[in-house]
């Protein structure tokens, strides 16, 4: 096997864990999280959102990772005129919404985890309310990933046609 393929094995078993743990988390975990009482919700989010979360941001990052290395490998983007080419805009387009993803994840969607794992339940000054909040920030966190996963998904296929 060459080293290509293993890369490339690498970039897809890591970018389809990512991808299958934000379906997992859009359509089942939060919605079950969303269903229980407030005082349920912090053990629910320690260990099923913020658990896995080393996993899914390790697979992310071997998808991210393998996906440079084979976008700079591939001969296809020599110097700042291949950027311009239409793979190295595909390669660059998929990159800006990889770090949007990513941005998103550690400023909207774990802080609200963390937020509603620590401080939601304790029903003190409004908690309650601000933990709600919480919940629809973790809601519209998860989804604009799974956007941005999806949108990333189908760079990588137009990258394959280019």
């Amino acid at each position: 096997m060459e080293p290509g393929s293993i890369l490339l094995f690498l970039h897809l078993l890591g970018g389809t864990a990512w991808l299958g743990a934000s379906i997992f988390a859009n359509l089942v975990v939060v919605p079950y999280v969303g269903r229980r009482p407030p005082g349920e919700r912090p053990a629910l989010v320690r260990s099923l959102i913020l658990g896995p979360e080393r996993l899914v941001i390790g697979s992310a990052l071997l998808a991210g990772t393998t996906g440079l290395i084979l976008g700079t490998s591939s001969g296809r983007i020599a110097g700042l005129d291949g950027l311009a080419a239409p793979f190295g805009a595909l390669w660059v387009a998929s990159i800006v919404v990889a770090l949007a993803v990513f941005a998103t994840g550690g400023l909207v969607t774990s802080r609200a985890a963390a937020f509603l794992e620590r401080d939601a339940a304790t029903g003190e000054g409004g908690a309650l309310e601000r933990g709600e909040a919480a919940l629809q920030r973790l809601r519209a966190g998860f989804a604009v990933e799974l956007a941005g996963i999806v949108s990333i998904l189908g760079l990588m296929v137009a990258l394959g046609r280019s």
